[in-house]
């Protein structure tokens, strides 16, 4: 009788022992779950659909198939201020290009942080406005400036940004007006091998004849993105403009500003949208070299 006993004693222990959890450690092992589990019904997990945005619901005269050109975005005054807000614009997509102003508090900072964020660097540089009530700042070029302090202008601001590729005009109508005074700047530019690209602030802008006249390549402006505002129905006009430059070869230059949130936000949303248009956001740098050659 004992031994008839023994051998389910002894099962017994080896099945205490292998629930046992040596070391206070369990090394049960867990099956994954098989598929079609997670289709039960989970209130915590139920995915709710995002509502389409008005830019992505609007019916646009044109579409991917269309033959249209890159994009360069170029976003203007950078300097002003630092922390968070320009954190998050230099989380923008790598080809979007930093213009920042001078001579300004954060001006080194964000230009540092966008070249390190892969983002090209203009300087964005003061110019004097027809309204002589507005200030572009401290150090600007004026229309009358004589070219020798054209350059030392110039040549202070590149010192702040050595990192430049590129410089476009903040204001700037009266200077870019004036023949003499673009000369002088674009070749002085070009001396130090940057780019310009005219911000277009006036129609009587002679910019193109200076760089005809010398000879050499400028870049200009076609849109404004947050004039007037940066509410979704102007960005779903400035979006449905773009049908005007297919066919074009040159890229269309965008400009915007880094002021606020808002225009962050919005500036995000083009971007999202144009791209899933089929849009090309370039560089300066991939964009220029084709238009050259």
């Amino acid at each position: 009788m004992a031994k008839k006993l023994i051998f389910p004693l002894l099962l017994l222990l080896v099945l205490f022992a292998c629930k046992s959890k040596p070391n206070g450690q369990n090394h049960e092992i867990k099956a994954e779950p098989e598929q079609g589990e997670e289709s039960i019904y989970n209130p915590e997990k139920e995915t709710v659909p995002v509502a389409e945005t008005p830019l992505q619901s609007y019916q646009y005269s044109w579409t991917n198939s269309d033959d249209m050109p890159d994009v360069v975005i170029i976003i203007d005054d950078f300097g002003n201020s630092g922390g968070q807000l320009l954190e998050d614009f230099a989380d923008l997509p790598k080809e979007v290009v930093f213009a920042v102003l001078p001579d300004l508090s954060h001006s080194e900072e964000a230009a540092r942080m966008a070249s390190s964020k892969g983002h090209e660097v203009s300087i964005h540089v003061p110019m004097e406005a027809e309204n002589s009530s507005i200030s572009p700042g401290e150090e600007y070029i004026s229309k009358n400036m004589d070219e020798k302090d054209i350059m030392k202008t110039l040549d202070s601001f590149i010192a702040q940004m050595p990192m430049a590729i590129a410089a476009n005009n903040h204001m700037g109508s009266a200077t870019t007006a004036s023949l003499p005074t673009m000369k002088a700047v674009l070749k002085h530019m070009t001396k130090k091998g940057l780019l310009f690209v005219d911000s277009a602030t006036t129609s009587k802008s002679a910019v193109y004849s200076a760089a005809q006249e010398l000879g050499i390549f400028t870049a200009r402006r076609d849109i404004f993105l947050d004039v007037p505002d940066v509410s979704d129905a102007t960005i779903i006009a400035k979006i449905e403009s773009l049908a005007k430059y297919k066919g074009r070869k040159e890229p269309i230059v965008i400009i915007s500003h880094c002021h606020n949130r808002e225009k962050l936000d919005a500036l995000r949303k083009f971007i999202t949208q144009i791209q899933s248009m089929g849009l090309r956001i370039v560089s300066l740098r991939d964009a220029y070299p084709r238009v050259r050659a």
